[in-house]
């Protein structure tokens, strides 16, 4: 089991029992307490988890849930994921009904539109429905729904039942993690469940994720590689991550 593999299982154990004690985990993965903290500081700087002197927890009203960064001065890998919106939006035409979703790559698209693009945008996000208004010719429609206060999208099954109802032509998503397994992950269920709609609605759906989140582990899957139209990532792909693409077909697209 390599470290990504047993770090979701960690996970897995906190959203279950909401706690975990180093020795018991060092026992289980058959490795030392050491490696073991390791993993757990590692978690803690990205989840809802909170480090303890022999293990962890995890607030028994909440789930787990990746704590990304919405403040755009500290998005990690910011010169790739402005490469990779930069690209998506190259992609977009006159006429067309499109989807932003909240992602950190995904939620900058609009700032390489084209100022005169007639189009309609369907988003989660309170940024992006606010940038699609600077634009006079786009028409938008923001999802209703619950409001996730670290997020500042909306998600949940009115917001799920709202966007069926919709016909899409290309959607453009995020995803916290595309797997070994070739499966995508995101943080936070109630977003993975509002994506997994997208696929019904959507004539073309791309993923946009920086070279990072390939090979990667969350406890959310929304989909699968097999049912994209494209990745667009970065060139800082490795033979891990191409042979990935490669064994699941995927149409990758290098910004």
């Amino acid at each position: 089991m390599n470290k990504n593999e047993r770090c979701l299982e960690i996970l897995e154990i906190l959203q279950k029992e909401h706690k975990v004690e180093v020795g018991e985990l060092a026992e289980k993965f058959e490795i030392s307490e050491m490696t073991i903290r390791r993993d757990l500081n590692a978690l803690a700087q990205q989840y809802n988890i909170t480090r303890t002197h022999g293990g962890a927890i995890l607030n028994k009203n909440q789930p787990v849930v990746r704590m990304i960064s919405f403040d755009e001065d500290r998005i990690a890998n910011r010169d790739a994921k402005e490469r990779i919106a930069e690209m998506a939006a190259s992609m977009i035409r006159n006429g067309q009904r499109i989807f932003i979703d909240a992602g950190s790559t995904t939620r900058i698209i609009l700032n390489y539109l084209p100022e005169d693009t007639k189009a309609v945008v369907v988003c989660n996000h309170l940024k992006v429905a606010e940038q699609a208004l600077k634009f006079n010719n786009l028409s938008v429609i923001m999802l209703g729904g619950d409001m996730i206060r670290i997020t500042n999208c909306s998600s949940g099954p009115v917001a799920e039942e709202q966007l069926r109802k919709y016909q899409l032509d290309t959607a453009f998503i995020g995803a916290a993690a595309i797997g070994t397994d070739g499966k995508l992950y995101d943080g936070y269920s109630p977003e993975a469940r509002l994506k997994s709609a997208i696929f019904e609605v959507a004539k073309r759906v791309y993923v946009l994720a920086d070279s990072s989140k390939i090979n990667t582990y969350d406890l959310n899957e929304f989909g699968k590689l097999t049912q994209l139209d494209g990745v667009i990532t970065d060139s800082g792909m490795d033979k891990e991550g191409e042979n990935l693409m490669k064994r699941h077909h995927v149409n990758v697209m290098l910004a």
